[in-house]
């Protein structure tokens, strides 16, 4: 299944490479204010069902973004990573069963370090695998045992802003700390209810401050400590009210600062402040569109989306977030401006052109007269056009839709 969900780059055709990492922040801060998420995302992608060919998954769990937009998934029970673009098309495999060098053996969570490596939580062959950007084998850590390095089913894995890799140690009851080489630092927590204890500790992300959020599943928790393993906070209890919870499984941090956590057994995903502030929650237990059949992995992009990854029976990925703008949104905001008439004119013309050239396939083109336009905005900011709607009419046009992504 496929909604497209085009968002433009810089220069609307993809990869998002093109697309400047400032801007791309800029962007991602004017959609979605720190801490405060006023109403639910809309769904704007979905793609899977069960199966063993490019696309399709075997309860998939594990889902991050790298900062062109490339979305990796954890295909848990076909042995692999599936790589999808910014247009959600499959791109590339990593791994295949088995135990040696690159095999995966159902692979659960991933992560990418500040170095570019991919880190995989390689759950049944207890270790964590580490590829380079382009998906080749580099080297691996682990063994079944409860020593430091060792491992009883690895579920999450994630790292902070020094490259240091985080390891949830599901059947361990335990978080364990390694350099980007897989090098032992540290490990914390044992099986229990108390600060920096767990009962199976299934998924892990960090901030921007490397703080660490884990998801404490059979304590229907979440719990966030220092780098250093030291508890800071928790929140969460048994239920199904808001900011309760029936086996957390995923956790991502957005762009924004907020905590996103897959609430598999409501079938929800719920989103928290920094602090664990409940702020909104969507999703309800089936297999229609924005429905969710025991949804266990969640991540984010640069630009706010929420990814979430189903499961079986669903066996999918859908993404969450506010919808690109239109060049109709964009002459409705013209209009609304308060310009010149002349000025007005010359800022819709453009557009028009821009509408013109995506309706005849012309990416480029239409990219060149959004630019003309941005430029224009640009000149007339703080003159005949108001700064605060001079940044919107261009974060807009930034992210404005076009058919880069077929459908």
């Amino acid at each position: 299944m496929h909604v497209p969900s085009p968002k433009r780059s810089r220069r609307i055709g993809f990869p998002r490479a093109s697309v400047p990492l400032a801007t791309v922040a800029v962007l991602a801060l004017v959609a979605l204010p720190a801490a405060a998420v006023a109403s639910p995302p809309e769904l704007i992608a979905a793609w899977g069902g069960q199966g063993t060919e490019n696309g399709q998954f075997e309860s998939p769990s594990g889902v991050v973004v790298d900062a062109e937009g490339n979305a990796y998934v954890a295909d848990t029970f076909n042995s692999r990573i599936q790589v999808f673009n910014p247009c959600h098309r499959w791109i590339a495999t990593i791994g295949s069963r088995g135990a040696g060098p690159g095999q995966l053996n159902a692979p659960l969570g991933l992560a990418f370090g500040s170095n570019g490596n991919a880190y995989v939580a390689d759950t049944n062959n207890n270790r964590i695998d580490a590829f380079d950007a382009a998906g080749k084998f580099l080297f691996s850590w682990g063994a079944l045992g409860s020593g430091n390095g060792q491992f009883k089913l690895p579920f999450g894995v994630a790292t902070d802003s020094l490259g240091n890799v985080y390891v949830a140690d599901a059947d361990n009851n335990r978080v364990q700390a390694f350099d980007a080489t897989g090098n032992f630092l540290r490990a914390w927590g044992r099986f229990g209810t108390g600060h920096g204890q767990f009962n199976l500790p299934t998924a892990i992300a960090t901030d921007s401050q490397d703080r660490i959020y884990v998801t404490d599943t059979g304590n229907s928790r979440v719990q966030v400590f220092g780098p250093q393993g030291d508890f800071i906070l928790k929140w969460g209890s048994f239920g199904s009210g808001a900011g309760e919870f029936k086996l957390p499984r995923g956790v991502a941090v957005g762009p924004d600062g907020n905590v996103y956590v897959a609430d598999a057994g409501n079938g929800r995903i719920q989103a928290f402040g920094p602090s664990g502030a409940f702020l909104t929650e969507w999703g309800s237990l089936g297999g229609e569109a924005g429905q969710f059949q025991y949804v266990v992995g969640v991540g984010t992009d640069l630009l706010g989306n929420v990814y979430a990854a189903e499961n079986h029976p669903n066996d999918r990925i859908q993404v969450f977030g506010e919808p690109a703008p239109t060049v109709a949104d964009l002459l409705e905001a013209v209009a609304e401006a308060g310009l010149p008439k002349g000025t007005q004119g010359s800022l819709e013309s453009k557009l028009r052109g821009a509408q013109e050239s995506f309706e005849h396939g012309q990416a480029g083109v239409a990219a060149n007269k959004l630019d003309a336009f941005e430029a224009e905005v640009k000149a007339l900011s703080g003159k005949k056009l108001d700064l605060e709607i001079a940044d919107s009419l261009i974060a807009e046009a930034e992210a404005v839709s076009g058919p880069g992504c077929p459908a």
